[in-house]
């Protein structure tokens, strides 16, 4: 128990250094970080834009209004945004595997799935945050929602599940190219997906896109169901435990990448021919 809690402790050293070095390294290109300051929020900011038009011009969105849209679009985001900090190296996965990159992660003392996402970190991810928050805050002040300690914690257990979801895919979907030997990135097509199912309510989809999209493809537990239950929409899946089963879905998917990627890195033949 003792040499665990000292090798988690371990981790999070590491982990607050590498943090510090990526902090150090993108404020050497001020106007790098500025560009994206401006660049990212915009995109997002477009796109509540378009819903508040839709909205507006058509009226509710299959039964959700413009300020539970607002709810659920800031938390989408901002899972999306943590998402893009820690797990984004997993859209290019391939690259590493090709080219041999995973030599130096097996030659040292900590975990190889570890080692590729917390060693390269990016807090330019951090500026997707700043929309995700502004929306969010908006959101809950449009459906008058009562912001207390247990509400707090849901959201914070419900932003851990829904970003370890993320990640999960990316593992699971960058893992494939340990049995395919092809750099295939298919993060971008995936975080489109789920743009487009985690910011909209998935109720307005057929029901069989809502079966794979819950069961299958779990993104519905990213932020539909959890929510669904923080605002009182009736639903199939309601109840003040709905965020504590998105963290229950996260890790279960971190688990199944991680078991997946451990296959895949058995075949791993370093950047021979």
């Amino acid at each position: 128990m003792k040499k665990a809690l000292n090798e988690f402790i371990h981790y999070l050293d590491v982990t607050a250094h590498v943090i510090k070095m990526a902090f150090m390294t993108i404020i050497e290109y001020p106007a790098n970080i500025a560009g994206w300051m401006i660049s990212n929020p915009l995109q997002f900011i477009m796109g509540f834009a378009i819903i508040k038009f839709v909205v507006e011009s058509f009226g509710q969105i299959n039964g959700w209004n413009y300020g539970q849209l607002a709810f659920l679009y800031g938390l989408s985001v901002i899972s999306h945004a943590l998402s893009m900090i820690f797990f984004v190296q997993g859209w290019f996965m391939g690259y590493f595997v090709i080219e041999g990159e995973f030599d130096r992660y097996l030659t040292r003392p900590l975990g190889v799935l570890y080692q590729f996402f917390f060693t390269n970190i990016n807090i330019f991810g951090v500026t997707d945050l700043i929309p995700g928050i502004l929306v969010f805050i908006y959101g809950c002040v449009k459906c008058s929602v009562s912001v207390n300690l247990l509400f707090i914690l849901q959201v914070l257990i419900m932003l851990v599940g829904a970003t370890l979801i993320r990640g999960g895919i990316y593992i699971l979907l960058g893992s494939t190219s340990f049995h395919t030997g092809s750099a295939v990135d298919f993060g971008q097509y995936t975080q489109e997906i789920m743009d487009k199912t985690t910011m909209y309510p998935l109720s307005m989809y057929p029901e069989s896109m809502q079966f794979i999209l819950t069961y299958l493809i779990p993104v519905g537990w990213i932020s539909f169901y959890p929510v669904s239950s923080l605002l009182g929409i009736e639903g199939r899946y309601n109840g003040m435990m709905i965020p504590f089963v998105t963290l229950a879905v996260g890790i279960l998917v971190m688990l199944i990448a991680g078991a997946y990627f451990n296959t895949g890195l058995k075949k791993y033949e370093s950047a021979g021919n």
